[in-house]
């Protein structure tokens, strides 16, 4: 068996092939960042797996011996591409980031820029062969405009409101009355919260901003900011193109001014499509047999 993997700070999908690269399978599970929750990243990932033999009609004991490519969020980050493998049933298994898999899903061989901006944020471009990644740091010290940021910060904008050092709003209100008033419950949660759950509250403040909350309006604002910044940074040349992934890649699309509008183009593909693509590259021979 051969699997493509792609593991996000929300959520794991994984594809389940033939040694002809023939797809057969796929199913999900929870999140996969490797660097925020290693143990559970790697059942996850197992369970992802798991279910896409459960789709192929196959038994879970065909994940012994199968080669598989991860890309998985974290992995650029000290030693966890290394530590992943471990516990892992796979014979061969080939470890890269979410960006690389993400990059590959949505323009192939070609050259581009994809920014992946979902509960993490990471942009990757491709130039002449050459692949360069800035961000997908974490949200605590990077990951601007992403669902953690965003979700940690307005947490921290509720606490402000309440000690007297902002001015309330609509959404801060919201906020605060779903902690019942209580900012040692926010303190709590934020403590031991993990990147999707920071993410969970971003959708607020897109929803907030929609109605001129001017809280949200400054966050989205400073998101649309950094995402343009980062751009600014990576894209090469006037007619790079640029696709925007992830749940908020897509929202902030539109928001953009219009000369990265112009460079907008649709991904061929996602990011589990690209790990598939990588995995086929690697473990399927061209003669259509197993790659050794």
């Amino acid at each position: 068996m051969i699997f493509g993997i792609d593991g996000g700070g929300t959520g794991c999908r994984a594809v389940v092939c033939d040694q002809r690269g023939v797809r057969l399978g796929m199913g999900g599970a929870g999140p996969a960042n490797i660097m925020t929750g290693l143990d559970l990243a790697r059942n996850n990932i197992i369970e992802a797996c798991s279910q896409a033999l459960a789709d192929a009609g196959l038994p879970k004991s065909r994940l012994d011996g199968a080669n598989a490519f991860l890309g998985v969020a974290g992995a650029n980050i000290g030693t966890y591409a290394e530590q992943i493998v471990n516990g892992l049933p796979f014979a061969n298994c080939i470890v890269g980031s979410d960006a690389v898999a993400a990059l590959q899903g949505a323009i192939g061989d070609s050259d581009g820029v994809v920014a992946i901006i979902g509960t993490g944020s990471v942009f990757i471009s491709r130039s002449s062969g050459k692949i360069r990644t800035v961000g997908g740091w974490g949200f605590m010290v990077g990951d601007l405009g992403s669902g953690a940021r965003l979700g940690r910060s307005l947490l921290q904008e509720a606490l402000l409101v309440y000690d007297g050092v902002h001015q309330r709003s609509p959404l801060t209100n919201h906020v605060l009355e779903h902690f019942r008033n209580n900012p040692q419950t926010i303190v709590e949660y934020a403590h031991a919260a993990r990147p999707g759950e920071f993410g969970t509250f971003a959708p607020l403040i897109l929803e907030f901003a929609e109605k001129k909350d001017p809280t949200a309006r400054v966050f989205l604002d400073e998101a649309i900011q950094d995402v343009e910044e980062t751009l600014d940074a990576i894209l090469v040349g006037e007619n790079q193109r640029l696709c925007l992934l992830g749940g908020l890649g897509k929202r902030y699309a539109p928001m953009l001014a219009d000369t990265y509008q112009a460079r907008l183009v649709a991904a061929s593909g996602s990011a589990v499509d690209g790990a598939v693509d990588l995995a086929i590259k690697r473990f399927v021979s061209p003669h259509g047999g197993p790659s050794r």
